[in-house]
């Protein structure tokens, strides 16, 4: 699996789903902190009209206030590491017009409003790319080091300037290890990325709700167009069947229940999903049939 820009690129359709983009975060920054994340516009929202040509592919708010840019890169530029710079520096402009929006808040539209002061507090910024090619490293650079992670430090001492400004890469063509060797988190969704195409279900030892959850979304995005209609179409018919029971369950009305199971019925829903989104019983709703 590569990480392809385009639209149906199943990435992309999971880093759209907090229960998947949550657990990636925490596994890409080694934390396990990030419990919550509010997606927010991918167009930027800089200071000037050109500035708001540039678009990310994922851009997030985490319930502890960072910012999140996510960026899957699929050929090689030459300047993309000034590239992450500079989309670094739309969310710290952010910051500062949240933090004047917020000041001028507490006051009225009539009310004399003091100078806004801003006392520079920032919050950290990430940018994740994650890349089909190999970037350029020093010669020193281990040929399996797949996963770099790179702060503002002191030349000599490595005294770490800021924690603000936060750059990760996932390179994807340097990820070489087969199933046997995986190790943790990180490890589990490199080879996912890479093998997702070829596999037909979740691996041994990948079990965790996450993995399904993504195996599930890059199959509906692999779909074609329509196999996808169909899908969304089923999944739209079976949403409005429970809307109908849950007002059903709310009145105490058993024969809007046998209602609602014999149009799904009729719509070829199998039993067992009648029974699990009505709450009758197979022998109940074989009655039903047999009327």
């Amino acid at each position: 699996m590569s990480a392809d820009k385009g639209a149906g690129c199943p990435l992309k359709s999971a880093f759209g789903q907090k229960n998947i983009m949550i657990p990636f975060l925490n596994a890409v920054l080694k934390t396990d902190t990030i419990i919550d994340i509010d997606y927010r516009n991918i167009e930027n929202w800089g200071l000037s009209p050109e500035d708001r040509k540039v678009f990310y592919d994922v851009y997030c708010h985490t319930s502890d206030g960072n910012d999140i840019i996510v960026e899957m890169q699929k050929r090689e530029q030459k300047y993309y590491r000034d590239r992450c710079i500079f989309y670094s520096s739309f969310p710290i402009q952010r910051q500062f017009l949240d933090a004047k929006s917020e000041f001028l808040m507490q006051f009225d539209d009539k009310s004399e409003k003091p100078p806004f002061i801003w006392d520079y507090r920032l919050h950290p910024v990430y940018v994740i790319s994650i890349l089909d090619f190999v970037m350029q490293h020093e010669p020193s650079w281990p040929q399996d080091r797949f996963h770099s992670y790179y702060r503002l430090q002191e030349e000599t001492y490595h005294e770490n300037y800021s924690y603000i400004l936060n750059f990760i890469f996932i390179e994807l063509p340097r990820f070489n290890k087969v199933a046997e060797d995986i190790g943790d988190d990180i490890d589990r969704w490199m080879y996912l990325f890479k093998n997702m195409s070829k596999l037909q279900s979740v691996p041994k030892n990948f079990e965790k709700t996450w993995m399904s959850d993504l195996f599930d979304t890059a199959k509906i995005a692999n779909f074609a167009p329509k196999e996808r209609q169909k899908y969304l179409e089923d999944q739209k018919m079976l949403y409005d069947y429970q809307n109908c029971i849950d007002f059903a369950r709310e009145k105490g009305l058993e024969e809007g229940k046998a209602e609602i199971a014999i149009n799904m019925l009729k719509n070829h829903v199998p039993i067992e999903q009648v029974s699990l989104y009505t709450g009758m019983s197979e022998s109940e709703i074989n009655k039903l049939l047999a009327r």
